[in-house]
C-alpha cells in the first residue's frame, strides 16, 4: 500500500474521532472507580481486548513472527505498570490532570530518541518543545503539591504513567517488535498486562465484585471494546495508509478534549496554573512533532538508505 503524504479530510475526521476516544477514557474509567476499583477495572480491560485483538489476528490472518518473546514480553511489563499507575492515579487525580501528565510520553520518546537512535537528533526548535513541556509538567505537580498530597500522589503516578508509555515507545522501536505486525505487539502488551494487572488486583483488591450498575458495564466495554481494541486497530490502519508524523500532531487534541470534558462530565475545576499548563505541553507536543529533528542533507538520506 502506497503511504499518502498529505491528509484528507477522512484522515483529519478520523483522527479527531479517535482522540475524542482516548479522551474520555479517563472519564470513564475515573466515573466508576467508587464501584470497580483501579487494578480490576485495568485487568478486565487488557483481558477482553487481548481476546479481541487475537480474534482480529486470527480473522486477518495476519502472520505471526517469530522469536520476539522477550521483546515482547518487556513491553508487556513495561505497559502494565503504566496502566496500573494510569488507573491508580485516577482515583487521587482529576482526570484533566492525569491525562495532561499522561501525553508527557512524546517528549520522553523525542529525548530517549535523540541519544540512541540515529536519525533521530532533536533540532533547537525540538529543545524548546521539550522544555516549554517540562514547564507545564511543573506547574502541574506545583499546584499538586500546594493543595493536597492526595492529588500529588495521583500526578505523580500519572506522570509515571506518561514515562512509562515513552520507554515502551522507545523499547518497541529499538526491538525486533518494529518490524513485527502491529496488532502483535499490542497484543503481547494486552497479553502480559491482563496476567500482571490481574494478579495485581487479587494482591491489593481482593476477589473481584460483580459490577451492578449500568455505567459500570458501559464503562468496561467502552475502555475494553471500543478504546483498547477498536480505536487502536484504526490507528494502525491510519498509520499504514498517510504520514505518521503527520497524524501524531493530532495527539495534542486529546489532553484539551480530556480537560473539556472533565469540565462537562465530571465537574472539574480548570484553574489558570491548569491553562498555563496545557497551552505549555500541548505547544511542546506541537513543536516537538512538526519542527522537533533535524533534517539531514538528501545526499546523506541517501547514502545511509
Amino acid at each position: 500500500m502506497i503511504r499518502k503524504q498529505s491528509l484528507d479530510t477522512f484522515a483529519v475526521t478520523a483522527m479527531l474521532v479517535l482522540c475524542s476516544l482516548w479522551a474520555l477514557q479517563q472519564i470513564a474509567i475515573k466515573a466508576i472507580i467508587p464501584e470497580v476499583p483501579p487494578f480490576w477495572q485495568s485487568g478486565i480491560r487488557s483481558l477482553g481486548a487481548a481476546i479481541v485483538i487475537a480474534g482480529w489476528f486470527r480473522y486477518a490472518r495476519l502472520t505471526w513472527t517469530r522469536g520476539l518473546f522477550w521483546p515482547g514480553l518487556l513491553v508487556g511489563t513495561l505497559f502494565s505498570v503504566e496502566f496500573g499507575l494510569l488507573y491508580v492515579s485516577l482515583g487521587y487525580t482529576d482526570a484533566a490532570r492525569a491525562a495532561l501528565l499522561l501525553y508527557t510520553a512524546p517528549f520522553v520518546v523525542a529525548i530517549g530518541a535523540h541519544f540512541l537512535m540515529p536519525g533521530e537528533r532533536l533540532s533547537i526548535a525540538g529543545w524548546i518543545g521539550i522544555v516549554a513541556a517540562f514547564v507545564g509538567t511543573g506547574l502541574v505537580l506545583q499546584a499538586s503539591v500546594s493543595v493536597d498530597s492526595q492529588k500529588f500522589l495521583g500526578d505523580a503516578c500519572a506522570l509515571g504513567a506518561g514515562i512509562l508509555w515513552g520507554l515502551t515507545t522507545l523499547a518497541i522501536r529499538m526491538t525486533g517488535l518494529a518490524q513485527a505486525p502491529a496488532s502483535q505487539t499490542l497484543l503481547y502488551q494486552l497479553a502480559v498486562s491482563a496476567v500482571l494487572l490481574t494478579a495485581a488486583a487479587f494482591l491489593f483488591e481482593g476477589p473481584p465484585a460483580m459490577p451492578h450498575s449500568l455505567m459500570a458495564w458501559s464503562s468496561l466495554a467502552y475502555q475494553t471494546v471500543v478504546v483498547a481494541a477498536l480505536s487502536f486497530l484504526a490507528w494502525f490502519a491510519l498509520i499504514a495508509r498517510y504520514s505518521a508524523t503527520k497524524l501524531s500532531v493530532f495527539t495534542f487534541l486529546t489532553p484539551l478534549l480530556a480537560a473539556l470534558a472533565g469540565i462537562a462530565l465530571l465537574g472539574e475545576r480548570i484553574d489558570g496554573h491548569h491553562v498555563l499548563a496545557l497551552l505549555c505541553i500541548v505547544a511542546g507536543i506541537i513543536v516537538v512533532n512538526i519542527y522537533g529533528h533535524w533534517r539531514a542533507p538528501t545526499g546523506v538520506l541517501q547514502e545511509k538508505a
